[in-house]
């Protein structure tokens, strides 16, 4: 999901509408939004809305949300509001918003809508922000156990990173679920005095942008899921899909490799190459100039990252493997303190995909036979995903999931677009189309490429995207953009 080139999927559960929920949310937002400017970002505005810490309990502890928007640059061709969540879980769409507009969103989209980025509910600059008092990856203990004690240190250790977090920040983690994030987001909308809004979600927002046109079905205009996950697969099929997928991206750089004469292990067997290094890695770690040396998990995870990032940073993989070769894995050292070491992100990462998803693990016997068959369909990155280190690392997660509506079908909604990847590390494109059949009358988008998402990357991608947000009229019937030559 987001969280590696978020820079970053890494899944969701919701509880039933309360009856008279969204006019709930509406009486209860409808005194608008106090803006001021943003300090050194002309037009963006800044602004707080104040909702609920339990949607069960709206009378209760309340949380403030910090909310961006800029403003329709060409307000005589304004069509609305547009909401933008760009995954993770856990990266501050507000900032993006009022800080990196122009890198983030084409000139049309600027042009044409109010462009608001929210930041979820312990994340970013909303308050409480999640804090946890113990790291939530632990370098000493393996996300692959090999027998039964591995397995019950992992457990010791999840359970002591989800008590620290109920410690330093409250009572907060207990509500991270994203049926309560799309609560919060339909009460921006309230708040904003919008009948009803545009969603762009990429990642982890196609999570959350799915679950609010389960709930809030008619404040949909129009929709945009880009790099699609659908919860509603088990987590033991989620787990394999995403091992093939990442061995599929690792395969697509070996051969990338072998054409491109810049790559800095043209010529040589770059899967064979790989594989001596890891198994290097598993015997002792390999050193960086001026850190802690890495291990083998940690070389895995962080090459994953650089593959949710390619064609782009193909180069930069190639660069890091010969570098680890000679003894100095710096540039992967890099990666990983982007990836896994912010105790910010990876803190509400964890916290709120652990509310979302029951792994279904019931002891190592599940975690062994779950290593073997990603290690199977992925001989070269032995099942590393993120959606791995979401199953062991919400094993023994000490706050229960939210109880689920993850299969129902998604109704009486304009039509949705979706959009899927061929060759995606993060979210196999068969997500997007596991999810576009249950979703009435969406339409599924297929962009040829290599990376996480699609938006930005594919010239084509783009201009389908902006249009239908624009228009809300769907890309034709089995349109697929062709990877460039």
């Amino acid at each position: 999901m987001k969280r590696y080139v978020m820079t970053g999927l890494a899944v969701s559960v919701a509880v039933p509408v309360l009856a008279g929920g969204a006019s709930a949310s509406a009486r209860a937002f409808d005194s608008g939004v106090s803006w001021h400017a943003c300090a050194d970002r002309p037009g963006a505005e800044c602004g707080v809305v104040e909702v609920p810490l339990d949607w069960d309990a709206p009378s209760g502890a309340k949380i403030k949300l910090s909310v961006v928007r800029r403003k329709a640059t060409d307000p005589s061709v304004r069509v609305g509001t547009l909401f933008y969540n760009p995954g993770g879980p856990g990266v501050p769409a507000a900032q993006l918003v009022r800080d990196y507009a122009a890198d983030t969103f084409s000139e049309q989209l600027r042009r044409r809508f109010d462009i608001v980025g929210i930041d979820p509910r312990g994340v970013g600059e909303s308050t409480p922000a999640l804090r946890c008092g113990q790291p939530v990856h632990n370098p000493e203990i393996s996300q692959f156990p090999k027998n039964q004690a591995g397995y019950d240190r992992l457990v010791d250790w999840n359970v002591a990173v989800g008590r620290s977090c109920l410690k330093s920040t409250g009572p907060l983690p207990a509500h991270l679920d994203t049926a309560n994030v799309a609560r919060d987001f339909d009460a921006v909308r309230a708040a904003l005095g919008e009948t009803k809004i545009s969603f762009f979600g990429k990642s982890y927002g196609s999570m959350l942008g799915a679950q609010y046109a389960r709930l809030f079905p008619g404040r949909v205009r129009t929709m945009a899921l880009d790099g699609v996950v659908d919860r509603a697969i088990p987590a033991s099929r989620l787990v394999t899909d995403a091992a093939m997928a990442v061995e599929d991206s690792f395969d697509r750089f070996t051969a990338w490799c072998d054409r491109t004469a810049t790559c800095a292990l043209h010529g040589r067997d770059v899967s064979q190459v790989w594989d001596r290094l890891v198994a290097a890695a598993e015997r002792a770690p390999i050193g960086v100039s001026g850190g802690r040396p890495l291990t083998a998990e940690e070389l895995r995870y962080s090459a994953y990252a650089f593959l949710t990032m390619t064609p782009e940073f193909a180069g930069g993989l190639a660069t890091a493997i010969t570098q680890a070769e000679q003894g100095d894995a710096q540039l992967f050292a890099t990666i990983r303190a982007q990836a896994l070491d912010d105790p910010v992100s990876t803190a509400a990462y964890r916290s709120i995909l652990c509310q979302d998803i029951d792994p279904g693990i019931r002891g190592y016997a599940d975690v062994r036979e779950r290593m073997r068959q990603i290690r199977s369909a992925a001989p070269h990155m032995l099942g590393t995903s993120e959606f791995w280190d979401m199953t062991v690392g919400c094993a023994g997660w000490p706050i229960p999931p939210a109880r689920s509506r993850r299969h129902s079908p998604i109704r009486d909604v304009p039509p949705i677009l979706l959009i899927g990847n061929t060759h995606d590390p993060a979210t196999p494109l068969r997500w997007a189309r596991s999810l576009s059949a249950r979703i009435q009358g969406s339409g599924l988008l297929i962009n040829d490429g290599d990376g996480h998402t699609a938006y930005r990357r594919s010239a084509c991608a783009t201009e389908h995207i902006d249009a239908y947000l624009v228009t809300g009229t769907l890309p034709a019937t089995g349109s697929v953009c062709a990877q460039p030559r």
